[in-house]
């Protein structure tokens, strides 16, 4: 996680200029469809848990990233997938069947 947490804030950096105001939440949701983000901010999926008990496919994407997990299973599993991705803009997912699913996220907003 150590290693997790060091890329995202350098990607929290590399969003900033020098001496700009700005606020970091942390989120957590289950099951979304979709993740509101507004025009002043940015968002990190760092971190997607998964119940499954069958093959299945998870795909996420905003206009700036498309990402999609999946994976052959044969009995019910726990799957966590530490994964940064980088967001602008609304966040949609769609899965291939019914399972239970949370996404973490930080979102990071520009203060005018």
């Amino acid at each position: 996680m150590a290693v997790i947490n060091g890329i995202l804030e350098m990607m929290m950096d590399m969003e900033l200029d020098e001496n700009q105001a700005f606020v970091i939440s942390h989120h957590q949701e289950e099951n979304p469809v979709r993740i509101d983000v507004a025009a002043d901010e940015t968002v990190f999926i760092h971190k997607i848990s998964m119940e499954v008990s069958a093959n299945f496919w998870l795909e996420f994407h905003s206009a700036t990233d498309s990402r999609l997990i999946e994976k052959r299973v044969s009995s019910p599993e726990t799957i966590i997938n530490e994964i940064i991705s980088r967001h602008k803009g609304n966040i949609y997912f769609s899965q291939s069947s019914s399972f239970s699913y949370e996404v973490s996220y930080v979102k990071l907003k520009i203060v005018k």
